[in-house]
């Protein structure tokens, strides 16, 4: 459901992860040749590549895929590691910002492993400080900051995907708000005209709802919209999508539907609407417009020509399904 928006926030990491290596790892790749040390400074070029590499190709697709994200975290937790067992003991601290960097790049799990055997394996430089007391306070360090590193990760993630459902979901009906079926729709388009895959749309109303508000009150208005959302959550197929377009107007986008399949599915919830659904003066019933996408339609165009098909069966006498004409 959130798929987009984690989209862009791994991608923001992406793009951030390689201007940190620009600007705290490139200046070593002179400093160090400079000074001779080719080794080092070919191993801090290589980081910096492929930082740049994984944003730039992440930028071509759109998208920070996992094969981006497992590449970015496993190339610069090796490199980190490298250069440790290349330098002194102090550079055992260059696992800090790498383990940071794991948890917002993997998921908890992967993150932990990886980050548990970078650890292990710089274990044995942390033990040449001399001072035993110095190699158990380092490493003392280590395990306090991976762990505050991922209660602070998991924690960031679990806040963001709240606000995502904050901004996505009807509060009262648990289904997709307007600004989610937008965005949903935006993907259907783009598929159909990539791929040609169909999708239709099945909007409906509920019929003289607004008499039930006036002469009951909203509460139990409320209460039948709450009764309408879960008959939709449990009726819903893996690959449909269900929202509250706002008052008692819902929308159901079927993908991989062809609109004579979608009549099918759009007769049904109509018929169990008004056999299970129940208002303070008996049955409710609803009205029901379906379209399928049409080539060069906008999403926008695609949801009029249902809404349409939907005003069409209110005046055929309501309680009934009407289909669009492509």
């Amino acid at each position: 459901m959130f798929d987009n928006s984690t989209n862009k926030f791994q991608l923001g990491l992406v793009y951030l992860f390689a201007i940190l290596a620009v600007i705290g790892i490139g200046p070593f790749v002179y400093l160090r040749y400079a000074q001779g040390e080719i080794t080092h400074a070919l191993l801090d070029l290589a980081i910096v590549c492929a930082a740049i590499g994984s944003a730039v190709y992440a930028r071509w697709r759109g998208e920070a895929t996992a094969a981006i994200l497992n590449f970015a975290a496993g190339f610069y937790t090796l490199g980190a590691i490298v250069v440790v067992h290349l330098n002194s003991p102090i550079f055992v601290f260059w696992i800090f910002p790498t383990v940071l960097a794991n948890f917002f790049l993997l998921r908890p799990k992967r993150a932990i492993i990886l980050n548990l055997i970078a650890i292990a394996l710089v274990v044995p430089v942390a033990w040449r400080l001399g001072k035993t007391l110095d190699s158990l306070a380092m490493m003392s360090s280590l395990f306090f900051g991976s762990t505050m590193a991922y209660l602070f990760a998991r924690l960031t993630e679990e806040q963001r995907l709240r606000l995502e459902i904050f901004a996505s979901q009807d509060p009262l009906t648990m289904l997709g708000n307007r600004r989610l079926m937008d965005e949903e729709l935006r993907l259907c388009t783009d598929d159909f005209a990539r791929y040609k895959i169909p999708a239709t749309l099945i909007v409906f109303d509920l019929d003289k709802f607004k008499d039930i508000n006036d002469k009951f009150g909203h509460s139990i208005g409320d209460q039948v919209l709450i009764n309408i959302g879960n008959l939709l959550s449990a009726r819903l197929r893996k690959t449909d999508r269900a929202f509250r377009f706002g008052g008692e107007e819902f929308v159901l986008l079927a993908r991989n539907t062809r609109l004579d399949e979608a009549a099918i599915i759009a007769e049904q919830i109509r018929v169990q609407i008004t056999t299970h659904i129940n208002g303070p003066k008996g049955t409710i019933s609803a009205s029901f417009g379906c379209a399928s996408i049409q080539p060069e339609e906008t999403r926008e165009q695609w949801f009029v020509r249902a809404d349409r098909a939907m005003y069409e069966a209110k005046e055929q006498g309501r309680n009934c399904v009407v289909l669009a004409e492509e």
